[in-house]
C-alpha cells in the first residue's frame, strides 16, 4: 500500500513515501505493520471522505500525525451529455512539449502561491521540508511527466489575442473510452498581472471543451478548503463538490 517516492526521498534527503486510502478503508492492522516495517520516515497520506473512526485509526499509525490540507473534490456532469457554455474565442491553447518544459517550470514558479505540502503544514516541518524545496519538487515532477512524454499527462499553455501567456493547466487523463473516463485538473494558474479578469473561468471553460472533444465524460478538480476563489470557479463551471480529501503527514 505504501509507495516509496524515490524523487522526494532524494530531494528532501530523507526516506519519503505516499499512501492513498480509499473510502471505507478497514485493514488498519495490516497497514500499521507495513508502516512499522517501512523504511520511510515520513509518509504522506490522503484519505477520501474519512469518518471519525478512520481518523482515530489514522492517529495510531505513527508517533506524530500532522494535518496538511483538506481538499474539496469537484466533478462535472457528463460532458458528453451536457451543453457547455460557449467556448471562449479570445484564448488560444498550446500543448506543452519537451521544447517548452522550462517555460512551464518558470511559469509555475512565478505563479505558485500556496505551501505545496498543504497550507496547514506545521512550522517545524517547514524546517525539514523548506517551502522552496517543496516547490522545486513539484516543478520537477511537472517538468518530468507533463511535457510530451506521456499522452495521459498533459500540460497546456493559454495565450490571449496579443499572444501573451496568461495561464497554464496540468491534467491527468484517466480511463479513456470507459464510462467513467475523466480528466483530472491537477494544477491551474493565471499570470499575476492577469488575475481578477475572469481568466481562470475562461481557462476552465476552454479546457472542458478540449476534454469533451476528446470524448472524456467528466472533468474533475480538487481545490484547497481555503481557496474560495477556485471553488467559485468550479461551481460557476457547473461542477459540484462530491468528496473531501484529507491530507496528512505521518512522522515516524
Amino acid at each position: 500500500m505504501i509507495e516509496f517516492s524515490k524523487h522526494e526521498s532524494e530531494i528532501f534527503n530523507v526516506p519519503f513515501g505516499r499512501l492513498l486510502l480509499e473510502e471505507d478503508f478497514s485493514d488498519w492492522t495490516t497497514l500499521k505493520q507495513q508502516i512499522a516495517d517501512s523504511e520511510c520516515k515520513y509518509i504522506r497520506v490522503k484519505l477520501k471522505n474519512p469518518r471519525a473512526d478512520e481518523l482515530d485509526n489514522l492517529f495510531t499509525l505513527a508517533p506524530k500525525v500532522h494535518l496538511l490540507e483538506i481538499m474539496r473534490v469537484y466533478r462535472s456532469t457528463d460532458l458528453l451529455a451536457t451543453t457547455l457554455p460557449e467556448e471562449p474565442q479570445d484564448i488560444c491553447v498550446e500543448i506543452v512539449e519537451q521544447s517548452s518544459k522550462e517555460k512551464l517550470a518558470q511559469f509555475v514558479a512565478d505563479t505558485y502561491d500556496d505551501i505545496t505540502f498543504g497550507n496547514y503544514t506545521p512550522t517545524h516541518l517547514l524546517k525539514q521540508f523548506p517551502e522552496a524545496t517543496q516547490l522545486q519538487n513539484l516543478i520537477e515532477y511537472f517538468r518530468d511527466n507533463y511535457c510530451g512524454n506521456n499522452p495521459n499527462k498533459v500540460a497546456h499553455f493559454y495565450y490571449n489575442q496579443e499572444n501573451k501567456l496568461i495561464a497554464c493547466s496540468i491534467v491527468d487523463f484517466l480511463n479513456q473510452h470507459q464510462p467513467n473516463s475523466a480528466a483530472y485538473l491537477y494544477y491551474i494558474s493565471t499570470a499575476r498581472d492577469e488575475r481578477n479578469k475572469g481568466i481562470q473561468f475562461k481557462t476552465v471553460n476552454k479546457l472542458m471543451h478540449i476534454i469533451k472533444n476528446q470524448d472524456y465524460h467528466y472533468f474533475e478538480c480538487a481545490t484547497r478548503l481555503t481557496n474560495l476563489f477556485s471553488a467559485r470557479t468550479m461551481e460557476k463551471s457547473g461542477c459540484k463538490c462530491y468528496r473531501y480529501d484529507w491530507v496528512y503527514l505521518l512522522e515516524k
